[in-house]
Formats: structure tokens, C-alpha cells, sequence
């Protein structure tokens, strides 16, 4: 398993999850955005948990993607978990603070952002997971799979496809390409876990859960 470093944070260790403003005006501003310029389509919505501790994962190939994240759950309020090197941009930090987010470092220890992520499941809440580390990227990190399993919470899949034609990883200015997002089947920490006591033998064979998961969500 990928380990994370964790660089600090004010996030609340309590399992609650604050107000926030950011949050709240950026989801008010992207759902319609994304519904009509983008033409945002969501298939199986209705797999999406209303209650419980949850786990998302997505593929990662745009900007966008969080974007598109917040405008697909409308109903829960989600926490990222990004790359920390983002929160040395002074205005892309201060506005992934602003939401919520909490970073981390691969190759680390992250300890108190999992212990954020963690007590934030423990209260109901949504935590999304871009297992892949950063766009372009293929190797499935262990991070999601660590959560779902030591807060026994449900882990969904999701694709996302079409953000990358919207907006390319190195591209300034969205062109409006329309998005499609695939709900998959949510799985159990049971499930992931496989039977293994071992966290480490059940988060490595979680992760692999992860990344069939993610395949068989991407369309034929």
C-alpha cells in the first residue's frame, strides 16, 4: 500500500463535518454548469448509498473531475483527498483548504489526514479517493481501499468519461464536450478485506478489488 504523509491541517478530528461556505458556493455554481454545458449524464445514480459511511473512487483523467464529483452527489457532501503539492499553490491551497480537502504525499505516512478521513467515515460521511494519485496515471494506490476497510465503510466505484475531451490535462479553456459518469456497484470493507485479518494482506487485496472495480465501470 501506498503510504501518505500528512502535512497539517485544520480539519476537525471529531467525525463531523464542518460548514463550508467554499463548498457550498462551488456546488451551488458547478451542477448547473455541468448539467447544461456539459450535458452531465449519470447512469445508475440510484446504486449511490443515501446513508453510511462511504468511499468514493473515480477514474482521473481532467481538472474536472472533482468538479464533476461535486455535481454527481448532490445529496452528500464529499472530502477530497489530494496531492499535497497543490496546497503550496497559494490560490489552488487556500481554495482546497477552503473545501475541505485534506492533502497527502505519496510514499508517506499521512497520518493525521487519515485520521481526519477517518473519523469524518466514522460520522456518516463521504470520503473521494482518486486511487490512480494524479491524472495519467495507472498504478492503483492502496489509500481507498485502507479507508473503507478500517472504517468498514462501503466503497463505490464511479467513470467518468468525457472530462478529459472537456478539458485536457494541459489544456486552458473547457470545450464543452458532453460528460458521462457510471455508478458501479457499491462493495462491503468485507468484501475488499476478502477475509483477511491482516490489515495489510486485506488493504493489499482491497486495492486490487479497487482497480477490477474501476475496470469493469469503464463502458466496452
Amino acid at each position: 500500500m501506498a503510504q501518505v504523509r500528512i502535512l497539517r491541517t485544520d480539519e476537525r478530528h471529531d467525525g463531523q463535518e464542518p460548514r463550508l461556505v467554499p463548498y457550498s458556493a462551488t456546488a451551488l455554481t458547478v451542477r448547473p454548469v455541468f448539467r447544461s454545458a456539459f450535458r452531465l449524464r449519470v447512469v445508475a445514480a440510484e446504486r449511490i448509498p443515501a446513508v453510511g459511511p462511504l468511499v468514493v473512487v473515480a477514474n482521473h483523467e481532467s481538472n474536472l473531475d472533482g468538479f464533476v464529483l461535486i455535481s454527481v452527489f448532490t445529496a452528500r457532501r464529499l472530502t477530497f483527498l489530494s496531492a499535497a503539492h497543490l496546497f503550496e499553490r497559494p490560490v489552488i491551497g487556500r481554495y482546497l483548504r477552503g473545501v475541505g480537502a485534506l492533502p497527502v504525499e505519496e510514499d508517506q505516512a499521512n497520518v493525521g489526514s487519515f485520521k481526519t478521513a477517518l473519523a469524518i467515515l466514522a460520522g456518516g460521511g463521504t470520503v473521494a479517493v482518486f486511487p490512480q494519485g494524479g491524472i495519467d496515471r495507472h498504478e492503483i494506490q492502496g489509500g481507498a481501499a485502507y479507508l473503507a476497510i478500517k472504517a468498514h465503510a462501503a466503497l463505490l466505484p464511479l467513470h467518468l468519461a468525457g472530462t478529459r475531451e472537456a478539458l485536457p490535462p494541459n489544456g486552458k479553456w473547457p470545450s464543452f464536450a458532453r460528460i458521462t459518469v457510471r455508478v458501479g456497484v457499491p462493495v462491503t470493507a468485507g468484501e475488499l478485506a476478502d477475509g483477511r485479518s491482516n490489515i495489510s494482506a486485506a488493504v493489499a487485496e482491497g486495492t486490487r478489488l479497487v482497480g477490477r472495480l474501476l475496470a469493469e465501470t469503464r463502458p466496452a
